[in-house]
């Protein structure tokens, strides 16, 4: 299992837009130095400013940028810091960004550069060097910088939909064509494999621990537009569309003798019955792409969260002549919240470094922008401008701070939800080796870790009581299934039986204490209140002081039940139902007292066995095999014993779990 660890950076973060704009259409003009443009940022008054660059001499710089010299051309790395020069004064050139109230932003800083003129968004601004009075502002690239963590991401006015949810489970598709000329697709394939594989589940019908891939990552080999589209509207059917494409494809010139080449994809060509050419590639320009990621219906638009593309050229304009542009902003302008993709051609060595660094830093929730700049940092290499080259376009919403730190704790909810599958496959193993026991402890301390980590850093910001009450339960969930898988070990383990007993009795009392936090944070959260309850009474033998406690947890569950519908509702049946079952411990109870309980909690089981929430009624089910198989065995007594035989009468009430 690989693990992406959250960098050290610092907290808090600032994002500062600006506007490039000019007078007349937004394409059919080239580049010079007589041009004004306004800038515009934030409350400042617009500013004025020009380019000291004529379009001819851009065409050599991009060219030279693009590693195709010519005889007696200035070298490539002249040509980078000639544009450098260009592109850092654009920026010295806007007062707003010279304040000192600019300059002395802490954390980190997001510029976001919105920009209609074709003729600008052509400008390669991640070349920028740190601006002046910035710290270590001496030839250093902003956008490389360690004294001042920046990220540049552009966007154009008035497209993709500014209120979207950013996906907390990711769903990859892998596009790949090579009709001409080879791709490392192998390489891409394995780094998205390692990227997703802490939220792969076991294959169940394989009796060996293999990694089942495909319901997360789907390859698309020799792509051709027609079977990307039938991939993306498969996904759709199933109802679980992919939320991250990522394209690996050579860039391919269109040629247009009005207007000059537009650049494309070269994807594998749909021949047909009567063609019988030699011609194999299909130039996908950003139009045909966008229509085949994006699926409407009806009022409803179907599309992928982020794509990326890895091809020479993908983030190029081409001409400037027509309205357009590059793949990229073609596929943003179309719908698209992120697209990253390249301005000048990408090394192998560099686009294998970028899957390898960016996706696992996404798939765990964290600020694509941050990622971006990190991602840059990873594809540095000498002689080459890989780093300069990343471009991407994305819009986030304005609550996107507030859902990443949701994302996050689902994403390490999901990893939880793995760990337990591939713990459930032990029950299924005959004999299981060591390893696969090693296996599901790494999975499940990888998933602890990072919900302490992130606990940590929660609390250190703004404070959300739903949210931290969530996560005190989520590591009370986390420790609870540690405890049962070495619970299990000790079944099978003779000479470590006691020494694996003990540590999960610790872990076990670190679940209790975690859920006990979370519930005396939010006692409307009736989950929490179940679960530490349950797990007092199995290892204190009573619940005698913790009356006011199950009353109120059964209040909540009680008020969830009659004021909520859907989900909220069927938990709240069986929370109810875990409580009665629990009413015992509060009190000795007499035999009448404890059948009309367990009557009580059956018919709360009977109704959510009527309800069509297939996980609900597993995981309920689940919890009251823990009274049967585990609890009673590990902690002897006769107590336990008693609601052992009480939970075996309610799982009759439920479908046996799937395991």
């Amino acid at each position: 299992m690989t693990d992406q660890s959250q960098p050290v950076y610092p907290t808090g973060s600032s994002s500062v837009a600006v506007e490039l704009l000019r007078t007349g259409t937004p394409y059919n003009q080239n580049l010079s130095p007589s041009l004004t443009y306004l800038a515009l940022c934030g409350d400042n008054p617009p500013a004025d400013f020009q380019i000291k660059l004529e379009q001819f001499s851009f065409n050599r710089y991009l060219r030279l940028l693009r590693y195709n010299a010519r005889n007696g051309d200035m070298s490539i790395q002249q040509a980078r810091s000639e544009l450098q020069a260009i592109i850092t004064r654009i920026f010295d050139d806007i007062p707003a960004l010279q304040e000192a109230e600019f300059r002395q932003i802490k954390g980190w800083l997001h510029l976001r550069l919105v920009m209609t003129p074709l003729e600008l968004t052509m400008l390669p601004f991640e070349l920028v060097l740190t601006p002046k009075n910035f710290q270590d502002a001496s030839n250093s690239s902003s956008l490389l910088n360690a004294e001042r963590f920046t990220t540049i991401t552009r966007e154009v006015r008035q497209v993709t939909p500014k209120k979207y949810t950013w996906p907390a489970k990711a769903r990859i598709l892998f596009v790949w064509a090579a009709p001409e000329n080879t791709v490392p697709a192998s390489e891409h394939l394995e780094r998205l494999k390692s990227a997703i594989l802490p939220w792969v589940c076991p294959d169940k019908n394989n009796p060996e621990p293999e990694a089942d891939y495909s319901p997360l990552l789907t390859e698309l080999p020799e792509a051709s537009l027609s079977k990307l589209q039938a991939a993306i509207q498969e996904a759709v059917n199933q109802n679980f569309p992919y939320t991250h494409v990522h394209i690996l494809a050579h860039g391919t010139p269109i040629d247009d003798p009005d207007t000059g080449p537009r650049f494309a994809l070269a994807l594998h060509l749909d021949k047909k019955r009567n063609d019988f050419s030699d011609r194999k590639t299909d130039a996908v320009d950003g139009d045909r792409l966008a229509a085949a990621l994006l699926l409407n219906q009806g009022n409803h638009t179907n599309f992928p969260a982020v794509v990326t593309i890895a091809a020479c050229d993908s983030g190029n304009e081409g001409t400037n002549l027509v309205p357009g542009g590059s793949l990229a902003q073609v596929l943003h302008q179309s719908g698209v919240p992120y697209v990253l993709a390249s301005q000048f051609p990408l090394s192998k060595t560099g686009s294998i470094r970028l899957v390898e660094d960016f996706y696992p830093r996404l798939l765990q929730g964290e600020d694509p922008r941050m990622a971006l700049y990190f991602s840059r940092e990873a594809v540095v290499q000498p002689d080459i401008h890989d780093w300069a080259s990343l471009i991407a376009y994305a819009r986030f919403p304005d609550d996107f701070d507030q859902q990443l730190k949701d994302v996050q704790l689902k994403a390490a909810f999901n990893l939880l939800k793995v760990a337990n599958s591939w713990s459930d496959y032990l029950l299924e193993t005959v004999n299981p080796e060591n390893t696969t026991y090693n296996l599901v402890e790494e999975r499940l301390n990888g998933a602890i870790t990072k919900l302490e980590n992130l606990l940590d850093q929660n609390k250190s910001i703004a404070y959300n009581a739903v949210r931290m009450a969530e996560h005190y339960g989520l590591l009370g969930s986390a420790y609870k299934r540690l405890s049962e898988h070495r619970y299990r070990q000790t079944l099978n383990s003779e000479d470590s039986k006691g020494e694996l007993f003990l540590q999960s009795k610790d872990a076990l009392q670190k679940a209790r204490n975690y859920y006990q936090q979370g519930h005396d944070l939010l006692l409307t959260n009736h989950w929490t209140g179940v679960q530490y309850l349950s797990l007092a009474a199995v290892l204190a033998e009573t619940l005698e002081d913790e009356f006011e406690r199950w009353s109120a947890t059964k209040f909540a569950a009680e008020n969830d039940l009659q004021q909520t519908t859907g989900e909220n509702r069927i938990w709240a049946l069986g929370s109810l139902a875990e409580l009665y079952l629990l009413k015992p411990f509060i009190a000795s109870a007499n035999e009448l007292a404890t059948k009309k309980a367990v009557e009580k909690a059956g018919d709360y089981l009977d109704e959510l066995n009527a309800s069509g929430y297939a996980f609900a009624k597993e995981s309920t089910a689940r919890q009251l095999e823990r009274y049967v198989t585990w609890w009673p065995n590990a902690f002897t007594s006769e107590r336990l014993n008693r609601i052992r035989e009480l939970a075996k009468q309610l799982l009759d009430h439920l479908p046996p779990p799937e395991n």
